[in-house]
């Protein structure tokens, strides 16, 4: 095998912990007044909202997670009173830096042995989150859906991936924690899989087209360094 992909959101950001689970965390840290099936229809509308803001492809990682946080706000008829807007997304930008931070510490020792690259759907600024971590110098290509004009679960993204790197999908692991939008559409692309099955918010599908299943990020060193 030659070469890692990876997806960013929900992977490599957060360890396995989907997006509406991760806000979700931060409503109940907070006491923030508002049923989880009211905030869940909320996540979705948020994420379709934003997808359309050109300002987005301009934003660092702490500029998108203030947008996702106040779009969610305004749509939950939310008052920020207080800095509860700003204090949030401090707590939750410092949370997933600490993350990213040990997600570095796997892709430092995989940078010797594989060629690597990350594909998600994002914003149009992807580079510039990547950059604002240190991510950057890990990936040799940012597969970004707005700047491609194509999404998971769409093959077209990965192979985009495959092509620029310029590996064979039969040469290649994808490391993702979405079953259905990671999993699937690399598994028939013919690459192998690492699926980092984690907290998710929908009932946990079979994972037979999986072929490895691990907890953690961390835990994918076992399956990629096992020489």
């Amino acid at each position: 095998m030659r070469a890692v992909l990876f997806d960013f959101g929900g992977t490599i950001d957060t360890d396995g912990v989907h997006w509406s689970e991760k806000f979700w965390e931060y409503y109940e840290r907070y006491h923030i007044p508002v049923p989880k099936e009211r905030f869940e229809r909320a996540f979705v509308q948020s994420e379709k909202d934003l997808s359309n803001d050109p300002a987005l492809e301009r934003a660092t990682f702490l500029g998108t997670l203030r947008k996702q946080f106040s779009c969610q706000f305004t749509l939950l008829k939310l008052q920020a009173a207080g800095g509860l807007l700003e204090e949030v997304t401090g707590a939750c930008y410092q949370d997933v830096s600490q993350t990213i931070s040990g997600a570095k510490n796997v892709l430092e020792e995989l940078r010797p042995f594989y060629t690597m690259g990350v594909v998600s759907n994002f914003y149009g600024n992807l580079e510039i989150v990547c950059a604002e971590f240190g991510l950057d110098r890990y990936f040799r290509v940012m597969i970004d859906s707005a700047a491609v004009g194509v999404r998971k679960p769409g093959k077209a993204i990965f192979q985009i991936a495959l092509d620029r790197l310029g590996v064979k999908s039969s040469d290649a692991f994808l490391v993702g924690d979405s079953y259905d939008r990671d999993i699937l559409p690399a598994k028939s692309l013919g690459c192998r899989t690492i699926w980092l099955k984690g907290k998710s918010w929908t009932s946990a599908p079979s994972g037979e087209a999986a072929d490895h299943t691990v907890l953690k990020f961390a835990d994918i060193k076992a399956v990629l360094l096992d020489r």
